[in-house]
């Protein structure tokens, strides 16, 4: 099923959680620059069974394990251009294993700060010009659509540069046969992660509306999230999706989140996010399949 026809459901739709803080809880390790992608090179049925947990909560969407998969990650240790085709090939695999065809697979395209590997996806302390942000995405995102995925998420943005290159050099590249939806990082004031403030964004996604149907906010706090739905997120004519995560803050150091979090926050504002338009909600870092199977049962006894 495509991310579009999913969306005119009347109801909320549930997103997975967080893949990473899943695979940590099955035992892998992830303190490498490769996060979940070193998985996906070592052990891929822990990935497929990371999905179909979250498959078996209740999850509509399910994201593709790429996040951290881009060439220029996988060519700076060392991997040859073969090696990279195939571990896209197992990603898709793995999730096409894990989901059915009432479930919408989306494919995870974490920002350029993510291949920095320094937390950059937090800070946004990064620029790029727009063709350099187009080749970096899109190698894996034509690696995507070849096979066969043609809904996207560049997620966990936080630079006000690469949102324009996206919405103005990157996505007008390609066919309206894909799907692209926009979700950024923001601070507990509820501004982009780089410090742009939140009405300014907003004011720009007026304006991309049909280059960008969805957009949101992912791997930040409740009450960040919350600022940011007060300062113009709600109001917008976009499909509105959250995420969060736990509310812990992440060493980029240490490749190591500072505390558990509490997830339950997110149970307790979802009533809220429903009454105010949100659509589409699911978790990020340090949320589980048992806190997806809690967000679905709310939204059932809702």
């Amino acid at each position: 099923m495509r991310l579009l026809e999913k969306l005119t459901a009347q109801r909320p739709i549930i997103l997975d959680g967080g893949l990473a803080t899943t695979l940590e809880q099955a035992g892998c390790n992830l303190n490498s620059s490769l996060w979940s992608s070193e998985v996906l090179r070592h052990q891929p049925n822990k990935i497929q069974q990371a999905h179909s947990a979250f498959t078996e909560a209740g999850a509509d969407i399910i994201l593709t394990s790429t996040y951290q998969a881009s060439y220029d990650t996988f060519s700076d240790i060392g991997l040859e251009i073969e090696e990279i085709e195939q571990l896209f090939s197992t990603a898709v695999d793995e999730v096409n294993k894990a989901t059915y065809d009432n479930q919408v697979v989306v494919g995870s395209l974490g920002p350029y700060g993510s291949y920095l590997s320094d937390g950059s996806e937090y800070t946004g302390n990064y620029e790029q010009t727009q063709e350099d942000y187009y080749h970096f995405h899109k190698a894996r995102i034509d690696a995507l659509i070849s096979r066969g995925i043609n809904d996207f998420v560049f997620e966990t943005v936080p630079n006000f540069s690469e949102i324009k290159a996206i919405a103005e050099y990157i996505i007008p590249r390609y066919s309206n046969t894909q799907t692209f939806w926009l979700s950024v990082t923001v601070d507990e004031q509820g501004d982009l992660s780089d410090g742009t403030a939140f009405e300014t964004l907003c004011e720009y996604m007026t304006h991309h509306s049909q280059t960008l149907p969805i957009f949101g906010i992912n791997c930040s706090t409740v009450e960040g999230i919350n600022q940011a739905m007060n300062k113009g997120l709600k109001d917008l004519s976009q499909t509105i999706a959250l995420y969060p995560n736990g509310g812990a803050h992440y060493d980029a150091e240490t490749k190591q989140w500072e505390n558990e979090g509490d997830s339950s926050q997110i149970i307790d504002q979802l009533p809220s996010w429903i009454e105010q338009g949100v659509r589409i909600v699911g978790g990020c870092c340090q949320t589980t399949p048992e806190d997806i199977k809690a967000i679905k049962t709310l939204l059932i006894e809702k």
